[in-house]
């Protein structure tokens, strides 16, 4: 069980996963779900806090060093009181250490759905783009991913009961 706010700190609730495996949506949803009783929380979303912390290149390393940015920007909000749910894609063993070694209060949730779906949704083209050779540094494909060793894991692999995923984490928290 994670308390929201735990000596004065908030929580950070981390959903990773890869690339169209619906994160934001549902990290968005739990967002919404908790504000109603919480009103002390803020959401950040990969991409758009992305354009907030200026180019990084899409590489390895590049993924990691936003990564790291997110995590310390997370861990500030969360100083403050504040429950920050992230979503991310930063699938990678250096991030989870990271959170796990400088977030105190922290729930790591893996969004977890399979590489043949995610092709078949392909949301964005990039996994189309990245298997004709169009682009490069897509985690799944040429990219490597570790798997975190989450508190939770949501399968996702259909995306139907939305709300019943979001309530499973909302029930996790409490």
């Amino acid at each position: 069980m994670k308390l929201l706010v735990k000596d004065g700190k908030g929580l950070v609730i981390w959903l990773c996963g890869l690339a169209g495996s619906g994160k934001s949506t549902i990290g968005f949803g739990v967002y919404e779900e908790l504000k109603k009783k919480n009103p002390n929380i803020v959401y950040l979303d990969g991409d758009e806090l992305r354009v907030l912390l200026g180019h990084y290149d899409y590489d390895r390393n590049g993924r990691i060093e936003v990564a790291l940015k997110r995590s310390k920007f997370a861990h500030f909000l969360s100083e403050q009181g504040l429950i920050v749910v992230v979503t991310t894609i930063s699938m990678f063993k250096e991030i989870y250490d990271y959170n796990r070694k400088t977030l105190e209060n922290y729930l790591e949730v893996y969004i977890q759905c399979d590489l043949e779906e995610l092709k078949k949704r392909d949301q964005k083209g990039l996994y189309s783009a990245a298997l004709k050779g169009q682009i490069k540094n897509v985690v799944g494909v040429d990219l490597s991913f570790d798997e975190p060793n989450a508190e939770l894991v949501i399968e996702n692999g259909v995306r139907n009961n939305l709300q019943q995923k979001i309530k499973k984490i909302v029930e996790f928290l409490n």
